[in-house]
């Protein structure tokens, strides 16, 4: 999702950021909401918030005990290639119908039926956004880990971007309206000035 500004102030406007990816609002209308003095409404259980680790420091490198579900993401994320792009879309409205992080919490949330951001394992039915990309970068359910480590499964996570990582420095993202779905190089999808965070889900590293 297109949310500008940096770590810090990711891990300061955690709230803020909890509540924009609830029933696919965006943080501007949160903080609208916010400002006009009404409360956000939900139900949602609650998210688990810390600061971004974007080096990788003290996590243990690489592919030890990672499970099958790493490369069913992977696999399950290029049968999409081609796929369309809507800037803000509910996917289960129509393959094609995501961002790049609604087609993240598709794939993991919907496909998989694995836990994502705001959402119980098999919860997410794709009838709303979920939960933006500065969100992937701060869950808990995800670890930060070096780039060198990368696997297929892994997330490639910046501000304002995200995608599933296929291996051999290829990743499967929602670029935009025109280019929709594709596979490309990680480097080839970074928004430029921002930084990459490699991020890796907690439960591929139990099956």
């Amino acid at each position: 999702m297109p949310v500008r500004g940096g770590y810090l102030a990711l891990a300061g406007a955690g709230g803020l950021l909890v509540w924009s990816g609830l029933k696919g609002k965006s943080w501007s209308q949160v903080l609208r909401t916010v400002l006009n003095g009404r409360k956000p409404e939900t139900t949602a259980t609650t998210l688990a918030i810390t600061a971004p680790d974007i080096t990788g420091g003290g996590v243990p490198a690489s592919g030890a005990n990672v499970g099958p579900l790493a490369q069913s993401i992977a696999s399950d994320a290029q049968q999409y290639v081609g796929a369309g792009y809507v800037w803000g879309g509910a996917p289960a409205k129509g393959i094609g119908n995501w961002d790049c992080s609604s087609f993240c919490n598709w794939v993991i949330g919907h496909d998989m039926r694995r836990a994502i951001p705001l959402y119980a394992p098999g919860t997410y039915s794709g009838n709303s956004h979920g939960p933006p990309t500065t969100v992937w970068l701060v869950w808990s359910g995800c670890f930060t880990i070096k780039r060198q480590d990368a696997l297929p499964g892994d997330l490639a996570v910046w501000q304002t971007h995200m995608g599933i990582i296929t291996g051999n420095n290829r990743m499967v993202s929602a670029l935009n309206s025109t280019i929709g779905t594709r596979q490309t190089s990680i480097d080839g999808a970074a928004p430029p000035g921002e930084i990459l965070a490699v991020r890796r889900l907690k439960a591929v590293t139990s099956g």
